[in-house]
């Protein structure tokens, strides 16, 4: 998507440095966006945090921008994919919470299904087993991702490698661990 002369030359100040073009954009920009997130979180504080966490993301991968593309575009796509990647993040953490409260903090009672406990027991061990057999990059994002509950961002500062290595190493664990727990999601 092309955009039109002013928001390119936006682009190629932010591009080259100009922090008060950036500025300009964040305040014409950062109200939508996070309306725009609110829409798919239902919170503000969150919403907010996304957006805030682009801009961040945007100034700092500066250098790459493409002048000739639409940045309002690319930031509303960005936000919509932060949006869908923190939730399905909180969704993962509160079922493996729920499951890890099953398991170790209720007590047991006589209303406790033994099959239920076999079950995830079962779930357990094959899960960890599924974790094991993914390669170590992998193993170690997802566990910084679901365990420590740290972004992505958080991840590539603290391994040392972009964003993008960390989407694909997330992405490469979460569908190897649904290969391998298959007959467990149905």
């Amino acid at each position: 998507m092309n955009q039109g002369p002013e928001n390119s030359d936006l682009t190629l100040s932010i591009k080259n440095g100009d922090a008060q073009s950036l500025e300009l954009l964040f305040r014409r920009l950062y109200p939508r966006l996070c309306a725009y997130a609110r829409q798919f979180l239902q919170d503000a504080d969150d919403s907010e945090e996304i957006v805030q966490e682009l801009f961040y993301t945007l100034w700092k991968n500066r250098s790459r921008l493409d002048e000739t593309k639409s940045l309002t575009h690319y930031l509303f796509t960005a936000t919509k994919n932060s949006c869908l990647n923190f939730l399905e993040s909180k969704k993962s953490r509160a079922t493996y919470s729920e499951l890890m409260r099953f398991l170790y903090v209720q007590e047991a009672s006589d209303s406790i299904n033994s099959y239920h406990v076999l079950m995830a027991q079962e779930l357990e061990k094959d899960f960890d087993l599924a974790l094991n057999h993914l390669p170590q990059e992998c193993r170690k994002v997802f566990e910084l991702s679901r365990f420590e509950g740290l972004k992505y961002q958080e991840i590539a500062t603290k391994l040392n490698i972009s964003i993008k290595t960390v989407e694909t190493q997330m992405s490469r664990a979460l569908s190897k661990l649904r290969i391998q727990l298959r007959e467990h999601l149905a």
